[in-house]
Order: structure tokens, then C-alpha cells, then sequence
């Protein structure tokens, strides 16, 4: 019996294990260079996701544990080292968008950095498949370069499905220039990509320094903006918030994965209030002991915790 428990220990799914994870006290992890900690603590929150054997699929049955198939977690056509990569580069965007977004708040003139557009995974039936390929950055369509979102916009108008573009790209520091035939997408003629958005390190007036160990992906970036605000803003305010969200540059919450499981883990360092993205707040509106607030925007999350 103990060997076939220990078989099954290491049969692989298609599914992934989200539990609860930790929330992070900020005063330990995020630092504004000449500002001390401010007094009232942020946490960061996060969630556990482990790929789920045949043995972990009964970790559902666990009060606060999901099981989600892994096109949940990994979008479609990303390798698992692909993932991890991406997770990575949208943590180190999340600090910048962050950082940007306080010191603008706090009174400080802050320049929009470069943007990059790179593709996150391609559909399997874009006939980019095979061709464009994760961490690929988009540098033209067509004749249009392309610096920012709005430009694929340009670029693809007018282009009827089916025809071929012309696309510049850059792999590895190499750049390249491929034809692909454009699929149908809900607004007219498109590569059948997802892409996202990343921005150069932006100069900043008062320096911020991360160190956040195995933490990756975009979700802390709502709570990275209100610690490094508070830094730079001290006030008397104590207690405690903890949250969860992404944070564009223009200060735009989005929304995030796991909400449930980050709450338990706000909950259990004693969090007063927790933050939440408005997109997911239905998932949690009915919970009791800690005060749950949605948010859309890095100012409605300043006037949540009273600043």
C-alpha cells in the first residue's frame, strides 16, 4: 500500500493545487532610500500554487484550497520554465509601475519610462504559432513601430483577416522580421497573440530597493504602491492592511487570481483591512472579521486607509 501511495505520489495532472500562502510585512522587504518604515504596516499577499498529483487532488477537499486545471495557472502554449519567466518579468514591471505610481502621488515628478510590447503566449490557431514565441518583443507591424498598445491599434487598422503583415520582432537581442497571415479577432484582423505591456526602469527621484526572494508575478503591485507612498508621506496612522491587485502606471487597479486564499492569509497576521480589485470583490463580499474594500484605483485604495 505504501508504494502505491508513493506511485501516485509522482503521477503528474493537468491541475494545480492553490492554497494560501503568506502575507508579507513590507517594512521587511521594501525600502525608500533616507525614509524609515512607515508606522502602519502593508502586507503583500500571495497564494501557494503547486502542480497537483494523483495524491494532491484530494488537498481540495482542504477548507480554502482550490484545484484548477493548469490553463488556469499556464496560459496555453507556454512551457512551465516559460511561466516562471514570465512571472518574474511581471513582478520587476509591477515594482516599476509601482514605484512610478507613489512617487507621482507623493508629489514628485516622474517621466513615463519606454514601453515594450512582448508577446505573452500564442493561440494554437494563430499562424504566428511555431513563429512568434513567449518573451518575443514586437517592435513593428507592417509600417508602424510599435512603443506602445495603442500602436497595435494602428497598425491593424484597415487590415482585413487573412492578409499577410509584416512583423519585426526581437528574440535574444536578435532582431527579426517574419510575414504572418492575421486571423479574425473580435475587432477586425489580428496575430492571435496575447501581448502585454513592459516599461524600461523608470528614473525616479527617490530610489526604492526591493528584495523579495522567491516572490514573483504582478499582483503585489497595488500594495508596493501604498508602503513606498507611505515612505515618502509619513504619517501617524498604525495598524495593519494587506491586499492584492496589479497597478498600471496611471494608477489603475487590476485584477488578480487567488483572492479567497490570499484573504486567509491576510487574516491570519491580524490584517484590519484588506484591498481588493473591484473585478474580484464579489468572491469575498460576504466574508466577516476583516474589513474588505474594492478598489479601482490607487487613489480610491489611499482613501480606503484614510490618506
Amino acid at each position: 500500500m505504501l508504494i502505491v501511495t508513493l506511485a501516485l505520489s509522482l503521477v503528474p495532472t493537468p491541475y494545480y493545487v492553490v492554497a494560501p500562502g503568506n502575507a508579507v510585512d513590507l517594512s521587511t522587504r521594501l525600502f525608500v532610500e533616507g525614509r524609515p518604515p512607515p508606522q502602519r504596516r502593508f502586507y503583500l499577499t500571495d497564494v501557494s500554487v503547486v502542480r497537483a498529483s494523483v495524491v494532491l487532488l484530494a488537498a481540495g477537499l482542504w477548507p480554502g484550497v482550490r484545484i484548477v486545471y493548469r490553463d488556469t495557472i499556464v496560459p496555453p502554449g507556454v512551457t512551465a520554465g516559460g511561466f516562471d519567466r514570465l512571472m518574474v518579468d511581471a513582478m520587476g514591471d509591477s515594482q516599476n509601475a509601482a514605484a512610478i505610481v507613489a512617487e507621482r502621488a507623493a508629489g514628485y515628478h516622474v517621466a513615463e519610462p519606454p514601453q515594450s510590447i512582448v508577446v505573452g503566449n500564442v493561440l494554437a490557431a494563430s499562424h504566428a504559432a511555431g513563429v512568434l514565441a513567449p518573451g518575443d518583443t514586437i517592435a513593428r507591424v507592417g509600417n508602424v513601430a510599435i512603443r506602445r498598445m495603442t500602436d497595435l491599434a494602428t497598425a491593424f487598422a484597415g487590415v482585413r483577416p487573412g492578409s499577410p503583415v509584416t512583423v519585426g520582432f526581437v528574440r535574444a537581442g536578435r532582431s527579426r522580421s517574419v510575414r504572418i497571415v492575421t486571423i479574425a479577432g473580435p475587432h477586425g484582423a489580428r496575430l492571435g497573440v496575447a501581448v502585454r505591456v513592459l516599461s524600461a526602469r523608470a528614473q525616479l527621484p527617490v530610489p526604492v530597493r526591493y528584495l523579495m526572494g522567491g516572490i514573483a508575478g504582478s499582483s503585489g503591485g497595488l500594495m508596493f504602491a501604498l508602503d513606498i507612498y507611505a515612505g515618502l508621506r509619513p504619517g501617524h496612522a498604525r495598524g495593519s492592511v494587506a491586499g492584492t491587485g496589479t497597478i498600471a502606471s496611471d494608477g489603475r487597479v487590476g485584477p488578480i487570481e487567488g483572492v479567497a486564499q490570499k484573504l486567509i492569509a491576510a487574516r491570519r497576521v491580524g490584517a484590519e483591512l484588506f484591498l481588493v480589485p473591484k473585478e474580484n470583490y464579489a468572491s469575498v463580499a460576504h466574508e466577516t472579521g476583516i474589513r474588505v474594500v474594492p478598489v479601482a484605483t490607487f487613489r480610491e485604495a489611499l482613501a480606503a486607509i484614510g490618506d
